[in-house]
């Protein structure tokens, strides 16, 4: 930890001595890698061997964690994984689970991980092929393959189909999930049979990718859990078993070490994990894989664990429990106190090393040259420019947003579906259809009971009334659901201006008092109008949608005027209640051919009105260096400092931090 408080200290100093540019983001970047080393985690791997589809640590989470904790991981799978429980230390009685994530591998790390089933098929195919090239082998192999080769080449498959559904995913860290989903996703499962059975090719599954936010169920996972890098298991254990204090430790269950399982992709998860680990505890087995494995890591401290064997046959006896985590809190966490200082020290190195070469730059540089500007202007300057990005992609997006394809509102409904959907409501409740309807006898339209108090229209009159009356509420209809579509864009598009809301809070507004005394305050009003929609109105002019005129009206109206309707005749052909549906299909049809032309003619106007108050908007934006420096506070009058100079001041830090006294490790 004394390392993270030197480079939070010397790059505190820096920042006040050194200008923004390069030079700045270097040393803020490499003093966030000390930060990180001395932050993170001890990370203890557990390494067993094991025969067939049983996962080994199945039956160690309970006693190992106490409280009767659950299984981290399901007792069988046909996938090698890692599960990582990230433990912390509570007050309870009893382990329990807190949350789950999963973290997924990128383009890069999926290709090596294709290059080591390539590898371990050994059929001469280089281990650069491409998925083309790796697919035909695949299927060239599979007839004459043995059950160990199979299981490689299902597993290649799986991790082709996995990085195309995947795609959105890739790289993608601490995404939420579910533990049953994980251990259902995982669950044995064989392709191909015996032999001679169902291959795995082609795979024509389903279209993919999925989209962006799809919830990890259990069916998702399944198809992409080749993808995944790490299963991340948040646990809560009692204080009294585990007293971690508030030091954060890692358990690291990697894949099992079984032929079934070691199909590469496995091998390269295993790879990784063992180069950050400090110590691992070996599950070992009859062909001791496990201690050959380790010995390719001399770093990582070896604790001796309990015979995979045994674990199989159910839970870790309570004394041979103990024995274990005595020997995770004691050589593990020992062994991880150290790494975790000997890189944070070697990062504080680095961090210096960067400091050093600016310092050098800094002496070369020209006493004439202009200086960056301060940090502050930098970032305020970024800022303006993305926030200008932004409202160029709102105007650039609202015609699609608000009159194009991408108009939805609320429910997901088009805008034309709405009005479909508010002008069938109306017409079907004009009265004329319930006395129509009212007057079915048989099928037919014909006197009867229904009669005696009202007679159904036999005249277009009625229906042109109701018509015409239905046309002068199309405006209100219209405007509701414009309204309803912009509310619904805005809310969509609110969304990307989250972050940069959040960065104007915390540049900005903390100065909101002195940019008020200076005059400045209605820049900050536009950058904050700039960053949150809710000022669009979401509602249109008062004069609304342009009403249907007498003549659209009377040139849409369905039926001829001078001619009665066809039920008229208590004999003819025009009385069955097929007449009256299609009829009211007919009136129905003509209103929403008006309204949907009114809806275009309004939607167009509303992106108009929406794109100029943008443009004005974005046209206020802050953009001279007067302005941006009076949002930072950079007093335009005031001489900067010569290059030399400041490399002076660094190198009096740089002295200063040679001063702060240092640990063992660091002393090493």
């Amino acid at each position: 930890m004394r390392s993270r408080e030197r480079a939070e200290r010397l790059l505190a100093a820096v920042t006040e001595a050194l200008p923004g540019g390069p030079h700045a983001d270097s040393a803020r970047s490499a003093a966030a890698l000390v930060v990180r080393a001395a932050e993170a985690p001890i990370s203890v791997a557990l390494l067993a061997e094991g025969t067939g589809d049983h996962v080994v640590s199945h039956h160690l989470w309970q006693p190992l964690l106490g409280g009767d904790a659950p299984a981290l991981t399901p007792q069988r799978s046909t996938l090698g994984y890692v599960t990582v429980a990230r433990l912390r230390a509570v007050a309870g009685e009893r382990a329990a689970v807190r949350a789950v994530s999963v973290s997924f591998l990128d383009r890069a790390e999926i290709a090596g991980c294709r290059a080591g089933i390539l590898h371990l098929l050994d059929d001469g195919l280089a281990p650069a092929a491409d998925w083309a090239q790796a697919l035909a082998c695949a299927r060239r192999l599979w007839p004459g393959a043995d059950a160990e080769c199979r299981a490689a080449l299902t597993e290649l498959v799986a991790l082709h189909r996995a990085e195309v559904f995947a795609e959105h995913l890739l790289g993608v860290e601490a995404v939420p999930a579910r533990l049953d989903a994980v251990h259902q996703a995982t669950m044995p499962f064989r392709v191909g049979g015996a032999a001679g059975g169902v291959s795995p090719f082609p795979d024509t599954t389903a279209s993919g990718p999925y989209a962006p936010g799809t919830e990890l169920a259990q069916n998702v996972l399944h198809r992409i859990f080749p993808a995944v890098r790490r299963v991340t298991v948040e646990v809560d254990v009692p204080r009294s078993r585990w007293p971690l204090g508030d030091e954060p430790l890692e358990l690291v269950d990697l894949p099992v070490l079984s032929p079934r399982l070691r199909t590469g992709r496995a091998d390269r998860l295993i790879e990784r994990e063992l180069r950050a680990a400090s110590a691992a505890v070996l599950l070992p087995g009859p062909r001791h894989d496990a201690e050959r494995v380790v010995q390719a890591y001399p770093h990582t401290t070896v604790l001796a664990g309990p015979d995979s064997a045994a674990l199989r046959d159910g839970p870790l006896a309570p004394a041979r429990a103990d024995d274990l985590l005595d020997a995770v809190l004691g050589a593990g966490r020992d062994a991880g106190r150290a790494a975790r200082a000997a890189r944070a020290h070697a990062a504080h190195l680095d961090l210096r090393r960067v400091l050093r070469e600016t310092v050098a730059a800094l002496d070369e540089a020209s006493p004439a040259a202009p200086p960056p500007p301060p940090p502050a202007e930098e970032r305020l300057r970024d800022l303006v420019g993305r926030i200008g990005a932004e409202l160029t992609a709102l105007i650039d997006d609202v015609g699609r947003g608000v009159a194009g394809p991408d108009a939805r509102l609320a429910a997901g409904m088009t805008p034309q579906d709405a009005v479909t959907q508010r002008v069938v409501a109306r017409v079907h409740s004009w009265p004329q259809w319930a006395i129509l309807f009212a007057a079915v006898t048989d099928e037919l339209v014909q006197p009867g009971d229904g009669f005696e108090r009202e007679q159904p229209p036999v005249r277009p009159d009625e229906f042109e009334a109701r018509f015409r009356a239905t046309l002068r509420e199309l405006p209100s209809v219209i405007g509701e659901v414009v309204d309803a579509t912009v509310a619904a864009w805005r809310l969509r598009r609110s969304a990307r201006l989250g972050s940069l809301k959040a960065e104007l809070l915390d540049g900005v507004e903390p100065v909101r008092e002195r940019l008020v005394r200076e005059g400045s305050d209605a820049v900050l009003a536009t950058l904050r109008r700039a960053v949150q929609l809710d000022w669009l109105p979401t509602t249109g002019p008062a004069d609304g949608a342009p009403a249907v005129d007498a003549d659209a009206a009377r040139q849409a109206f369905p039926l001829a005027p001078d001619r009665l309707l066809p039920w008229h005749d208590p004999q003819g052909h025009g009385r069955h209640q097929v007449t009256v549906m299609r009829l009211r299909r007919e009136l129905v049809e003509a209103v929403r051919r008006l309204v949907v032309e009114g809806l275009a003619v309004e939607q167009a106007r509303r992106v108009d009105g929406i794109r100029h108050a943008l443009r004005e908007l974005r046209a206020a934006l802050p953009r001279t260096d007067a302005e941006i420096r009076a949002l930072a506070g950079t007093d335009p009058a005031a001489e900067p400092d010569p290059p030399q100079v400041v490399a002076r001041r660094m190198e009096d830090l740089l002295d200063e931090d040679d001063q702060w006294p240092r640990t063992d490790e660091e002393g090493r």
